[in-house]
C-alpha cells in the first residue's frame, strides 16, 4: 500500500491514507466491524462516512509526519460543505488504495508458489 495520497477538499489538498489504522480507528468510533467493511462506501449514512474520512485524513497527517489540520468531525464537515464532491474522491481513494493493497496480496500468493 502506498503510504498516503492527497485528496483536494475546496482549496487545498490534505493527506489521506485508508490503511489497517485509519480502519481500525474508524471501527472503534463506529462500532463497524470487520465482518462489514465489505459496505465500506455503501449503504454508510452520513455520519459513518464523515468519520471514514476523517479518519482517513488523521493518517494520512500521521504518515505524512505532520500536525493534523483539521481537528474534528466538525471541521471537516464545515469543509465539505465547501466542496460536496470531495465525498466521492475520498471514496475513491478508499477503493483504490483496498484495491491496490488486495492486488498486492494476490500477486505475492502466486510469486510463492
Amino acid at each position: 500500500m502506498e503510504d498516503y495520497k492527497f485528496v483536494q477538499i475546496g482549496e487545498k489538498k490534505y493527506p489521506v491514507r485508508f490503511g489497517f489504522n485509519a480502519l481500525r480507528k474508524f471501527s472503534m468510533r463506529t462500532g463497524m466491524g470487520l465482518q462489514d467493511f465489505d459496505k465500506l462506501g455503501t449503504d454508510m449514512s452520513l455520519d459513518s462516512a464523515l468519520q471514514l474520512i476523517f479518519c482517513g485524513i488523521e493518517d494520512g497527517y500521521r504518515k505524512a509526519k505532520q500536525p493534523n489540520e483539521i481537528q474534528s468531525i466538525d471541521d471537516l464537515a464545515d469543509l465539505i460543505d465547501t466542496d460536496y464532491g470531495a465525498i466521492e474522491r475520498c471514496m475513491n481513494i478508499l477503493t483504490s488504495m483496498l484495491t491496490s493493497g488486495a492486488e498486492k496480496k494476490k500477486k505475492a500468493k502466486k510469486e510463492k508458489k
